[in-house]
């Protein structure tokens, strides 16, 4: 079959770089005797006359979009073009979204033909193995892990399942998310060489924060890589696509110490000219001197850390598991001990926090010897705890564009929406408008992709008006 997997039009591309859950898939595809394409519409700069014109000339069998929330007014607009200049078309979703709330999803876009749920490599392999016939066979179809599927009026959720052993799962076809193909605007913004990769080596969270829907789509169950596995694909984009920065893009790389000391002394073994980067954050208390010597010296020089609030209280009811104490501890422990980039994570607008609160973690914030800080407003992801709070107090449409870097989702906190986009300016205002930050900015620019991202990043924090 001809095979297309689309990374649909955005309202705005702040990350631009290969996808790792359509490179997964593409590999299977391929490896089962497809004919697949990855249209990736950041990359592309991907117009809606541009995508009619595609999909008029190619006329997929089967169009497969992977889907985030602020993306469903995109999806959907996409999946009436589809249905409009290529109706024979099978559309199938896939992503964090429709894993997270995989009913309602289906039903607001009833021109999709099916969805998938969790980790999808075990599905698309057994579901492309049936025939067209078996696409209305409910016996064929409910065999299927984390399917999505229509019957009559149902919606048919069936159960997922997660892969134990990573080593499983062939690399992502590459040739096809090549990373010199990529501006460079990865996670992070900033780089220390080029290309950049992107690379997971876990799946899974354990933790419960309230606010995170990552175990929805990878499970609560921590699974590794094994560390020759990893090894091996960074030689790969090392060696055939001059792979020069790896960003690995666990959220929680550093929980397990041996397998992250294992892993820098195997890399250490190589000796090759790489930067690596932890652009999604870890976990701080997972952190010693010990492990942060020998991160260092295998050559990552930056990583985001989840802070979230200045005030414990918040913490507290966030289930961060976390207090200031041990923040201020393994912050000081990092810049006494290493010279690794330090970007903080912070959340504003969290149910019952006030006013005070919020000024508390600004000030928070400004005290640390972190380089870069984010303060992001409450979104309400589904499968979250907070997207059960939402959904009960909140009774008006869903606008899913709002659930975007610096905007605001009403009907969390009785902060108004106007004042929290002032807190959140005034954050940003007063931690990055000090001597020392801006110089450090100044200092990681090296590129004007990198500039121009900043620069974007920088215009919707203080000029939009949008909430």
């Amino acid at each position: 079959m001809k095979i297309l997997l689309l990374k649909p039009i955005n309202q705005k591309y702040y990350i631009i770089q290969p996808s790792l859950g359509l490179g997964y898939l593409a590999r299977i595809i391929k490896d089962l005797g497809n004919h697949v394409k990855i249209l990736d519409s950041g990359k592309e700069n991907l117009t809606w006359d541009k995508f009619i014109n595609y999909i008029k000339e190619e006329q997929f069998d089967i169009i497969g979009i992977q889907m985030f929330a602020q993306e469903f007014q995109s999806v959907k607009k996409h999946i009436g073009l589809i249905k409009e200049y290529s109706p024979e078309s099978l559309i199938l979703l896939g992503g964090a979204h429709i894993s997270s709330d995989p009913e309602n999803t289906m039903k607001s876009l009833q021109d999709a033909n099916f969805g998938f749920i969790g980790e999808s490599e075990i599905s698309i392999e057994k579901f492309l193995q049936l025939s067209k016939l078996d696409y209305t066979n409910p016996e064929k179809l409910r065999v299927i892990p984390g399917l999505v599927w229509r019957q009559d009026n149902k919606i048919n959720i069936n159960e997922k399942e997660s892969i134990q052993n990573l080593d499983e799962i062939k690399f992502p076809e590459w040739d096809l998310i090549n990373p010199s193909e990529y501006p460079v605007a990865p996670q992070g913004i900033f780089t220390k060489k080029t290309p950049v990769a992107p690379i997971i080596v876990s799946r899974g969270c354990p933790y419960q924060c309230t606010y995170c829907s990552v175990k929805t789509l990878t499970g609560n169950k921590m699974r590794y890589r094994s560390i020759g596995n990893v090894i091996e694909e960074i030689l790969l984009l090392y060696n055939k696509y001059g792979v020069r920065e790896i960003q690995i893009l666990d959220d929680n790389f550093t929980s397990k110490k041996e397998y992250v000391l294992s892993f820098c002394d195997e890399l250490m073994k190589l000796n090759l000219d790489i930067a690596l980067a932890l652009p999604n954050g870890v976990r701080l208390d997972s952190l010693d001197e010990e492990v942060l010597k020998k991160m260092e010296k295998a050559g990552f020089y930056s990583m985001g850390v989840g802070i979230e609030s200045g005030s414990d209280r918040v913490l507290k009811v966030m289930k961060k598991n976390l207090s200031t104490k041990i923040v201020k501890e393994k912050i000081e422990l990092i810049k006494k001990h290493t010279r690794i980039h330090l970007t903080g994570f912070f959340i504003i607008g969290y149910v019952t926090e006030t006013e005070e609160e919020i000024l508390e973690t600004i000030k928070f914030a400004k005290s640390l010897k972190i380089d870069k800080a984010n303060f992001l407003i409450l979104m309400p992801f589904p499968g979250t705890e907070i997207w059960e709070i939402y959904k009960k107090n909140n009774n008006s449409e869903i606008n899913w564009e709002n659930f975007f870097f610096y905007r605001v989702v009403g009907g969390l906190s009785d902060i108004p929406s106007e004042k929290l986009r002032k807190l959140q300016k005034k954050a940003m205002m007063e931690f990055y408008l000090r001597p020392r930050i801006i110089l450090g900015l100044i200092n990681e620019i090296k590129t004007f992709s990198q500039f121009k991202v900043l620069l974007t990043r920088t215009l919707d924090v203080f000029i939009s008006s949008k909430t």
